[in-house]
Formats: C-alpha cells, structure tokens, sequence
C-alpha cells in the first residue's frame, strides 16, 4: 500500500507537467479544431486527469474507461500530426503504455497502474518536448531526457 501511495505522488509531478505542457505548447501545430468539440490534446488530459483520480480511489471500473479513453484518443485522426520516426515511436510507446494501464485495470494491480501511468506520462512530456523542438532538455540522465 506504501509503494502505491509514493508512486501517485510520483505521479503528481509528471501530470502537472503534462498539463502545463499541453497548455503552452500544441495548440500551434495541431490542425485547428472543431470548436464545439474539444481537441485530441485536450481530451487526452481529462483521461489522463481520471486515471489518476481513479488510481488514488483504487476505481479499477474507473480506470480501465480511463485508458480506454486514452487510447481512443491516438485513434482520433487529429493525433497524427507529423509523421516523422521519433513522433510514431512516442506516439506507439504511448499506446502500449496505455494498453498496459488498462490491463493493470483489468487486472486489478495497483502498483503496476501506477507504473504504467508514470512510463505513459513520461513518454507524453518526451513527445511535447520534441514536437515543440525545445532547445533545453533535461539533463542526460533524467527521466525526462529525450533521447
């Protein structure tokens, strides 16, 4: 249970980032969107905000439509938006984390949803990080270095 609770605390961080990056970063390169709808991005961090909520209330149901949710939004035409190597590598790690996530969910393994969150969150700030072409990378060595 210990190990579950420091791991959504590790999770904290990188959906804060993923949030800040999604705000300040893609709204320029993604085709523009239907305004009544809102975009992939978008919907990405509102599955992305109920898979934590759901892991901290330990909501298997909840979790799994979750990641549903997730991977329903690589399927969305409006995700592919370059069609480089590096951004169909994210863009298939992503998915395979979040599949991973949903199997958790099935599975009803706690610690290894929260991995699975972690690794898929990382992989979306890696993802933001390369698709902005930030000349500032995290230090080598850091999880958060794009490799």
């Amino acid at each position: 249970m210990k190990t579950a609770i420091r791991l959504l605390w590790l999770v904290s961080v990188p959906s804060a980032l993923a949030f800040i990056l999604t705000q300040l970063g893609l709204a320029q390169s993604q085709p523009k969107p239907d305004p009544k709808q809102p975009s992939v991005m978008q919907r990405k961090l509102g599955h992305s905000q109920k898979v934590l909520e759901a892991l901290a209330k330990k909501d298997f149901k909840e979790l799994e439509a979750a990641a549903s949710g997730l991977i329903d939004c690589v399927k969305d035409l409006t995700w592919k938006i370059n069609e480089t190597e590096k951004y169909l590598v994210y863009t298939n790690d992503f998915l395979r984390r979040a599949e991973g996530l949903k199997k958790a969910a099935r599975d009803k393994n706690l610690d290894a949803a929260a991995l699975a969150y972690v690794d898929m969150t990382l992989t979306c700030v890696k993802c933001h990080q390369y698709l902005r072409g930030d000349d500032v990378r995290a230090e080598v060595g850091s999880p958060l270095a794009v490799k």
